[in-house]
């Protein structure tokens, strides 16, 4: 699933190109992918609108379309908007068709069809999961001070604790095995057995870990492509996640995986404590 870096590297590629282009027409290909409002009233709610910002609140996609509209997006596992020139072909996997004016042609492709998308105007919806994200990495709210009496508090596993969208947004699977490879946690302990200087250094790694994975266009395995079709380029400099069985680039060891919460997590025995 996009997290955080790849979901921002798909803002940055897209804005330049949807910037300022006003919205002609839209076709949905699969309208279960239109959780709110009906495919109809979404459709006539954006035409004739204009794509004012391109922004992004953790894994979502913001586009404002008006003073109080925004269409928010969430890509889960394999969803991605891209922009092209009206005369290129349609991507594969296309499910929704937005012709945009000076001859840009935007589309949602989807492989998985988990995608969703939402037209709010004046708030007159909730989204479950987007109204109640916590601080993002990187911004100011997100430090220490903030992370620490809520760690106290759970007897969670760390990895699961950093994984829920409530107190960290933006962050999944790939950049938590990497921010506690980084800090030299092991993903199993619990919160609140962390101490202060470990959840320092926990919020110095998130911070590293998602900044890397910016700067490197996001983490490409399989499907995850930018707003412009090109492929991320993290999987690269990657220092747990996928590695099992390899060895660690810091000891040597050879990497373990377990199952913790659910989620497949790699990790070394020797490095994190």
């Amino acid at each position: 699933m996009p997290e955080m870096p790849e979901v921002e590297q798909v803002r940055k590629t897209l804005a330049p190109h949807i910037e300022g282009k006003k919205i002609l027409a839209v076709e949905i290909m699969l309208d279960r992918l239109i959780k709110y409002p009906s495919p109809g009233k979404f459709v006539e709610g954006l035409v004739g609108k204009t794509i004012r910002r391109v922004g992004r609140r953790g894994k979502y996609l913001v586009l404002e379309t008006a003073p109080e509209q925004q269409l928010i997006v969430h890509l889960r596992m394999t969803g991605t908007l891209i922009a092209q020139r009206a005369e290129a072909p349609a991507p594969s996997y296309a499910k929704i068709k937005f012709t945009l004016s000076d001859g840009v042609t935007m589309w949602f492709t989807d492989i998985r069809t988990f995608g969703t998308l939402y037209l709010v105007t004046n708030h007159d919806t909730y989204i479950e999961g987007y109204e109640t994200l916590g601080p993002e990495p990187l911004s100011a709210g997100f430090n220490a001070e903030y992370l620490t009496p809520l760690a106290q508090k759970s007897r969670k596993a760390i990895k699961t604790f950093i994984l829920d969208q409530h107190i960290i947004a933006g962050l999944g699977n790939i950049y938590a095995d990497e921010c506690l490879a980084l800090a030299g946690i092991l993903p199993m302990r619990p919160a609140n057995s962390l101490s202060s200087e470990e959840l320092v250094r926990l919020c110095e790694a998130v911070n590293a870990v998602i900044a890397q994975g910016i700067k490197n266009h996001g983490t490409t395995f399989r499907d995850y492509k930018d707003g412009e079709g090109n492929k991320g380029d993290n999987q690269n400099h990657l220092l747990v996640y996928s590695r099992a069985g390899q060895p660690c680039k810091k000891c040597g060891r050879t990497l373990v995986q377990m199952k913790i919460g659910g989620r497949g997590s790699v990790y070394c025995e020797n490095c994190q404590k």
